[in-house]
């Protein structure tokens, strides 16, 4: 090891005499006096020129681009397969009487999504209003600006990390649980569509919404909760006897009720004859 370090010091004293050139600018590269390693003496070295060392830090700065596309796309696949969702976006939206303030707000969430400190949204309505496509079109933009996006049904967000128990299964329970809390923001989509969960389930969901809470990332919920629903004793306890884990939630989003009516409804009754 000692030789070692006397070829370097050579090397290096030996550079200082020959006095060697940037290989970017062609410049003298500058000289610093450091402490010998091995004598009580100060001795001329050469140390990199500043192009040099732009250099080094621009490589640096490409390569955590570059393994912050890598963890983007890889979050990305692993989404709920929800038909044409990569599609929705603020400009293919319906504007519709009731949903004028979902939009705005998902709007103001993207702008704000740096400075959000972990608050989320909860948007709430009847079912086919619009809000998987407000929330996926936000979620699709900040794709864009180079955020890693989840988008996640609780239906196949429960299903997968069960299906973890099975020996063949190509996710492991650290794939689905390490996305959906590591994730720039969660999507979950039709959150407590299922008021009959297991002990186990009320588990994940809580060990999701913990861990995203305690790292500050935003979970943007969607449900088609009734305002009765919203405001009853009886769902804040379907996540636990105390309500706790319900209260944490809305503590941690803004809540929006979508006042407007199912469109898919509206379409298919356009076509019905006879009526």
């Amino acid at each position: 090891m000692r030789e070692g370090m006397k070829t370097l010091w050579e090397t290096m004293a030996s550079n200082s005499i020959n006095n060697p050139k940037c290989s970017i600018c062609g410049k003298d590269k500058p000289k610093v006096k450091v402490k010998h390693p091995f004598k009580d003496e100060m001795t001329e070295v050469v140390a990199a020129c500043e192009c040099e060392i732009k250099e080094i830090e621009e490589f640096k700065k490409l390569q955590k681009m570059r393994e912050r596309k890598r963890q983007i796309e890889r979050i990305l696949k692993m989404s709920s397969e929800l038909e044409n969702i990569r599609e929705f976006t603020f400009d293919n939206y319906k504007v519709r009487p009731g949903n004028e303030v979902v939009i705005n707000e998902v709007k103001k969430a993207v702008d704000n999504f740096e400075n959000n400190n972990g608050m989320g949204l909860f948007i709430f309505g009847e079912s086919g209003n619009g809000k998987t496509h407000a929330t996926a079109a936000g979620g699709n933009e900040l794709i864009k600006r180079g955020y890693s996006v989840i988008f996640l049904t609780e239906k196949d967000l429960l299903s997968r990390l069960k299906a973890t128990n099975n020996y063949n299964n190509h996710e492991t329970f650290s794939d689905v649980m390490g996305a959906a809390i590591g994730a720039d923001l969660l999507i979950w989509d039709d959150f407590l569509s299922s008021t009959r969960l297991t002990g186990e389930e009320k588990d994940w969901i809580f060990q999701i919404i913990n861990g995203r809470e305690r790292a500050k990332r935003p979970i943007w919920y969607t449900s088609n909760l009734t305002p009765e629903e919203f405001q009853s004793k009886e769902i804040e306890t379907v996540l636990d006897p105390k309500g706790r884990t319900w209260w944490r939630i809305l503590n941690n989003t803004i809540p929006i009720f979508n006042r407007a009516t199912n469109y898919r409804k509206e379409q298919v009754m356009k076509r019905v004859r006879g009526l």
